[in-house]
């Protein structure tokens, strides 16, 4: 089953034999294994997206292949969104903790600024959540942000946002598929104990050259697209931003004098010599550049390339090899006269992966594959820019490290009311050197004072080794046509771990390898679910519970310093997870009013587990972590309207972050100290939003090829002055408490999107 314009298979498209009603659907390779008496047959097929086509099949006593092609139907519709999913999959599927967003929905959302964004997006689902309004990263069913995996055409992303956390980095115009799994998946993927976040490029248009984009208040795009011969097609596409004005006009004058802008570009080429082979190159590349005002200069990059070449070596039997390579890099540039500096960190990724795909029959599909990939650290270089700078050159010995995984995962259809996942993951990790460790004194805590030896371990030589079992187990039971039971189980490693003090990312946070005095961290996560459509699946409902134990996170002392620091063992400590909550959610999907409403109740709690009393945080018990937030309501509704216009709305409320005030006072060679007894014994105020948007179509009728949408927008509606930090200064013997608000008032926005 094949789309009739790109080639492509078709997962999911239906057949149906006529004369005995006999049908069945294709498989994630679009292939259908049939067994039928020979004849000459009547067959029909069909995909969601395509017009349906009749066809007659002569079948003879042999085995026989035959290709069907479909025509797409987008021309004809108002806006299409394909899917290789039936609309009833959160039913029938096995998995769960499933999100999948809709591109065309995306750029009609009321976001800041108006720049559609794939991170606010998913953090208006349930179960996602940040660290407050302009954070960096995103947070999964309570784990931290570099616990998730992101992949953009399989290459992980180390930072995901543009300018301090307001957007996020990769253009949404160039992105066809975004899937996050926040519960066990597949044995495919390792690596991180939270989430994973599949983002796919586009190809690039057979049929001929288009250009589309948009403009904002605060940034531009545009992407092109088409065949460069009949076998190459080439999609490019490319986004920068001008914020400056805006900040201009801010009355405060720390932003006022601030000064931001980044750009991202994205390029793949697609090269399909013939209907079994097909090769791609995708490349990536964004630069983000902020200065705060006075004397700091930051700038931070990402780079991403890969190269994939796919082989159906059989139409139920495919393989697909892997390279890929990523790396972020972060510079600091301090312009204090006499003081002047670079500070710089970087991270990189090398990996190869080959993964084969199997299809025994309809009900039993396999798949197997491995992958290696060698990592590259940098923590820390400073160096003294400029003739009269007094700062000495420091700088952190590089880090590498080695990883290897391979899976076996199968999906079987017992019954066709129970289907079984099952996957076996084993990754095996090494620390190599060049590297000196230090040797510290038993039945103490590690410092510079305790030290009692060092090794020093040469270039490629195992430092430290850690491996194991990643076991996933997903099951479904169809207790009803339209209503179904799920289970899912799985246990993942995380071999890198970002290194921050702070509750949002910043730029001067770090990536570190896994050692021998940082173990990889450990999740183990299992997770149950009620699935039902109701009114032919015009309606969702859902309720997942979920609990989470992980091992080995990271915490740190009482006054740690991380930058810099060639041995962060000092200041580092371990600490035990959990995780547990239950979400509610139902869900229109037709009809001129459609939307979401989902509700959470979650908890976060953390344990740091050491023997030492003086370096326990509140008594070695359970606390709140940073991303605890216990209670989350968000209402998605879009509302189509005559004339092609369409009015959309989004209402956040979320419980305030955790965090520490200052609890009383003490005097310290004569001087008053503020107090901090217990970590994370308060919280921030609660966070609510209100969120609307017009959006007009400009087509005249459905087959209108060149058109616009214009998007106008209003975010925090009724002007919230939501806190998104609270500090306390000491001043004439007064304690005082600060509250800091991203967004004080409303913002209104204005966005065009152009298709030619």
């Amino acid at each position: 089953m094949r789309d009739a314009v790109t080639k492509k298979p078709l997962p999911g498209a239906s057949l149906l034999v006529a004369e005995t009603q006999l049908g069945a659907r294709a498989d994630s390779l679009g292939v259908i294994l049939l067994s039928h008496p020979p004849g000459t047959l009547t067959v029909y097929i069909s995909c969601v997206g395509y017009l349906r086509n009749r066809q007659t099949t002569v079948l003879s006593t042999n085995n026989k292949q035959v290709e069907y092609m479909l025509q797409p139907r987008s021309t004809n519709l108002d806006e299409v969104d394909v899917k290789a999913v039936r609309e009833d999959a959160n039913v029938r599927s096995v998995q769960m903790g499933q999100i999948q967003l809709s591109m065309p929905e995306l750029k009609r959302m009321p976001v800041v600024l108006g720049e559609p964004d794939i991170l606010k997006a998913l953090t208006l689902q349930a179960g996602v959540t940040t660290a407050g309004e302009g954070a960096g990263g995103f947070n999964v069913r309570g784990g931290r942000a570099d616990q998730n995996l992101v992949l953009l055409d399989g290459a992980p992303l180390f930072n995901t946002n543009h300018l301090l956390g307001f957007y996020s980095n990769v253009n949404p115009d160039m992105v066809q598929d975004v899937n996050l799994s926040k519960g066990a998946f597949s044995a495919q993927y390792g690596g991180r104990v939270s989430s994973l976040l599949l983002m796919s490029t586009r190809n690039g248009n057979r049929d001929g050259w288009r250009l589309s984009g948009g403009v904002s208040p605060v940034s531009a795009r545009v992407l092109v697209d088409g065949p460069i011969s009949k076998k190459l097609t080439l999609l490019a596409g490319g986004r920068v931003a001008f914020p400056n004005y805006l900040l201009r006009a801010f009355p405060v004058q720390s932003v006022k004098n601030s000064r931001a802008f980044f750009y991202d570009a994205n390029l793949k080429l697609t090269y399909t010599p013939n209907e079994q082979n097909t090769i791609s190159l995708s490349a990536y590349r964004s630069q983000d550049d902020f200065k705060f005002p006075g004397d700091t200069l930051y700038g931070w990059q990402s780079n991403v390339l890969t190269g994939r070449w796919s082989y159906l070596v059989r139409p139920n039997l495919q393989l697909n090899l892997t390279g890929l390579y990523s790396d972020y890099r972060l510079n600091v540039d301090g312009i204090t006269p006499g003081l002047t500096f670079r500070f710089s960190s970087f991270i990189e990724q090398r990996e190869g992966k080959a993964d084969l795909f199997y299809t025994l029959n309809q009900k039993h599909k396999i798949q197997v594959g491995t992958n290696a990939i060698l990592y590259r650290i940098q923590t820390g270089e400073a160096e003294p820019t400029g003739q009269n700078s007094s700062i000495n050159p420091r700088r952190n010995e590089p880090e590498q490290g080695r990883e290897l995984g391979a899976y076996l995962n199968t999906e079987w259809e017992l019954t066709p009311q129970i289907t079984l996942q099952a996957g076996l993951r084993y990754s095996a990790y090494a620390y190599l050197g060049p590297r000196t460790v230090y040797q510290y004194a038993e039945n103490i805590p590690i410092s510079a004072e305790t030290v009692t030896d060092s090794t020093r371990y040469g270039a490629g030589q195992t430092v430290q080794a850690y491996g194991g079992l990643e076991p996933r187990l997903a099951l479904r039971i169809q207790v009803a046509k339209a209503t179904s039971l799920k289970a899912s189980a799985g246990r993942t490693r995380q071999y890198v771990n970002l290194i921050s003090n702070t509750t949002a990312i910043t730029p001067l946070d770090f990536w570190k390898l896994s050692d021998r005095y940082v173990p990889p961290q450990i999740a183990d996560q299992v997770s149950v679910g009620l699935f039902q459509n109701l009114r032919d699946n015009m309606f969702e409902l859902s309720i997942e519970g979920y609990y989470k134990r992980l091992q080995n996170q990271l915490d740190y002392r009482f006054g740690a310093d991380l930058v810099l620091n060639p041995a962060l063992e000092r200041v580092l400590l371990q600490a035990a997870g959990r995780a547990y909550g239950v979400e509610f959610g139902i869900g229109k999907n037709a009809g001129r009013l459609t939307g979401q409403l989902n509700y959470t109740y979650a908890r976060s709690l953390i344990a740091v587990q050491t023997p030492f009393d003086e370096l326990r945080v509140n008594g070695g018990q359970y606390y709140p972590s940073y991303i605890d937030r216990p209670h989350t309501l968000n209402l998605q509704a879009r509302w189509t309207l005559p004339h092609n216009w369409t009015f959309s709305t989004n209402f956040v409320y979320y419980t305030g972050v955790p965090a520490t005030y200052p609890d009383g006072l003490f005097i310290f060679n004569g001087e008053p100290v503020q107090d901090f007894s217990r970590r994370n014994a308060d919280r921030i105020p609660d966070y609510h939003r209100l969120d609307v948007a017009f959006s007009k179509d400009t087509r005249f009728n459905k087959a209108q090829k060149r058109y616009g949408i214009w998007t106008l927008g209003i975010y925090n509606l009724y002007a919230r002055k939501n806190p998104y930090s609270i500090y306390f200064t000491r001043t004439n013997q007064r304690t005082e408490a600060y509250r800091l608000a991203v967004f004080g008032t409303l913002i209104p926005s204005i966005a065009y999107n152009f298709y030619f």
